[in-house]
């Protein structure tokens, strides 16, 4: 196997990110959500925002010249609202189906969690997809309950607030 390197996303293309976000979504949440609702938030969720592929806080993890992650944390709220000293809000994390249980989440998040500490995060805040809950609390996030999302007219997508004290 080859060695994985986690670098800003602006190193990489945003098409090959937005491939393995549809890819990851379109698999990994079928066993959560009903497909009905998959096929409302996908146009959504499996693409990467604009405003992360450009941030330093946005990482993409990259093996063998492919993209298989992405995530990061910003100040702003998911929503695009001010953020609040010592508070930061994990971003858009995906892994690769066919690249799952391999460390690569847990490296993504290493860089999230130095860099955030770096600009002086205490806290962060994630709004978890049902399927990311397991993964969040071996990062040491604890839920907080569950929320909707927003995702546009008529759609709404269940989610878990959680968070980790740093």
């Amino acid at each position: 196997m080859s060695s994985l390197q986690i670098l800003p996303a602006s190193a990489a293309c945003p098409a090959d990110i937005d491939d393995m976000l549809k890819r990851s979504c379109a698999r990994l949440l079928c066993a959560d959500y009903p497909p009905d609702l998959l096929r409302a938030v996908l146009p959504v969720l499996g693409r990467a925002r604009p405003e992360l592929l450009s941030a330093a806080e946005y990482f993409v993890a990259v093996r063998a010249g492919r993209v298989v992650g992405a995530g990061g944390w910003s100040r702003e709220t998911p929503f695009g609202r001010p953020g609040v000293a010592g508070l930061g809000h994990i971003r858009h994390v995906a892994v690769c189906p066919d690249h799952q249980r391999q460390g690569i989440g847990r490296a993504l998040f290493g860089r999230i969690e130095a860099t955030g500490q770096a600009a002086g995060v205490r806290s962060f805040l994630c709004l978890s997809t049902r399927n990311a809950v397991r993964f969040y609390g071996a990062m040491g996030f604890a839920a907080q309950g569950e929320v909707e999302l927003h995702l546009g007219p008529g759609v709404y997508f269940p989610a878990v607030q959680m968070k980790r004290e740093m």
